[in-house]
């Protein structure tokens, strides 16, 4: 953390809202990118238990495990997962363009769109990792066969989670990252992890500070954890 970021998250603090850190900064945002928010068991990060996807506000489904310890509730809920990625993935795959050749390289065809996916904060993120390589190596044949699209969702959710660590990389984004980077809170970079608690520093409701509502979404009723 910078001096003049820290200067900023006094100011924040001392006003009750958000303070900007910078004019123009890029980050790229698919027109309709894929949000995952996952909820996970408690103790064990590679168990899931529910887990919310969506294009839109109109288009979203919840996948649910009712027993997170029961294996066959857990692969219906990959199964029904990589049915969702896979098919975003496949959509983002109908626009190509052709690259003319040059003198070094050949006449070559490349998608034209990118399939980007959102999650809710970094934890979230290294989630998709580790369901990556809980998946991909499952075997769709032998004495407990998986439905054959697992394995290819663990290889994706490995391909997205490696890139995200590369600089200016858009493929997996964590929400609370980038807002980061253009706001600073009057709360601590730990407190930021919760998008609820962040939003509420960037965009207080009308008659309340930044803290106040920071506050409010501590409720796991009204805002659960993410």
């Amino acid at each position: 953390m910078t001096l003049l970021v820290t200067l900023a998250r006094v100011e924040a603090a001392a006003t009750g809202r958000a303070r900007p850190l910078s004019q123009v900064l890029h980050r790229r945002l698919a027109a309709q990118p894929l949000v995952i928010i996952p909820l996970t068991l408690a103790g064990d990060p590679a168990t899931p238990i529910a887990a919310m996807t969506g294009t839109s506000r109109t288009d979203q489904q919840l996948l649910v495990v009712p027993q997170p310890r029961n294996r066959d509730l857990r692969l219906r809920f990959f199964g029904c997962l990589a049915s969702t990625v896979l098919g975003y993935i496949t959509a983002r795959q109908h626009a190509a363009e052709v690259v003319p050749a040059t003198r070094t390289r050949d006449e070559r065809r490349r998608y034209a769109d990118a399939p980007q996916i959102l999650v809710p904060n970094r934890a979230a993120r290294d989630y998709l990792g580790l369901l990556g390589r809980a998946t991909r190596f499952q075997r769709a044949d032998g004495p407990y066969p998986v439905d054959p699209s697992v394995p290819t969702l663990g290889k994706w959710l490995t391909f997205f989670a490696d890139r995200a660590d590369q600089p200016g990389s858009a493929l997996l984004a964590d929400l609370t990252s980038m807002l980061a980077e253009h706001w600073a809170t009057g709360q601590s970079p730990l407190e930021d992890a919760n998008l609820a608690a962040q939003l509420a520093w960037i965009d207080p409701p009308p008659g309340l500070t930044g803290l106040q509502a920071a506050l409010a979404t501590e409720d796991p009723l009204r805002f659960p954890t993410s």
